[in-house]
């Protein structure tokens, strides 16, 4: 898949399928402050938003942009989704506060050149714009068994262990247990490292043995 910066993402190995396309994160910075934006497969931010039973308390406008929707979904006691629905893949920001205009999502995309299509979606900055893209996270769920997350391995070098790590597939792996005082685990986890990538695997249940089919044989890449 196509990650919004341009690169691209390979996943491979996994036996079980993922619930559904990927989301990606993903920072634009410029001069004066940051804007993140969440890249989703078209419809997400509707679909989400009525399964968790927070649609009937939005304010919804609907307008047409660049080929695709554009959607206010308003809270009034937390602020202004912004979503542009394209024909594969939908681009949402967040607003403090309500009655945000149109023209203020519209002005920020219109910083970007945006490329949708089956692959994946791409938002790269226009020259004179300002901003650079980075702190790309891409994510992902096995149903019951674990959450992917995966970054550019340059985002999360502070992170890597300097013990070394397990070889497993997709690279170097550490296990990250969290216990409650009683020293039970509560949340497991594998980190993986490799040339490009730094993916964090999180299980469902500590002690399901399909996490650990999971973890041996998942690779991530970035190109």
């Amino acid at each position: 898949m196509r990650a919004p910066n341009g690169q691209s993402l390979v996943v491979d190995g996994n036996s079980q399928p993922f619930i559904g396309g990927w989301a990606y994160l993903i920072w634009a910075h410029g001069p004066t402050e940051g804007i993140r934006f969440q890249v989703t497969p078209a419809g997400s931010a509707e679909i989400v938003s009525k399964q968790m039973g927070d649609w009937s308390r939005y304010t919804v406008r609907e307008a047409q942009w660049n080929g695709g929707r554009l959607l206010s979904l308003e809270d009034p006691e937390s602020g202004t989704n912004m979503v542009w629905v394209g024909p594969h893949n939908e681009i949402s920001t967040f607003f403090t506060g309500t009655g945000v205009p149109f023209e203020t999502f519209m002005d920020i995309l219109a910083k970007f050149d945006i490329q949708d299509t089956p692959e994946g979606l791409t938002m790269l900055p226009r020259a004179g714009s300002g901003l650079t893209l980075a702190n790309l996270l891409a994510v992902n769920t096995i149903d019951q068994v674990c959450n992917v997350q995966v970054k550019p391995l340059a985002d999360a070098s502070d992170s890597v262990p300097r013990a070394k790590g397990k070889r497993v597939r997709g690279g170097s792996m550490w296990r990250v247990d969290e216990r409650d005082g009683a020293g039970a685990v509560q949340t497991r986890s594998a980190f993986m490292v490799n040339d490009t990538t730094a993916t964090t695997v999180i299980a469902a249940r500590p002690d399901d043995v399909r996490f650990i089919d999971v973890v041996e044989s998942i690779s991530c890449r970035l190109s």
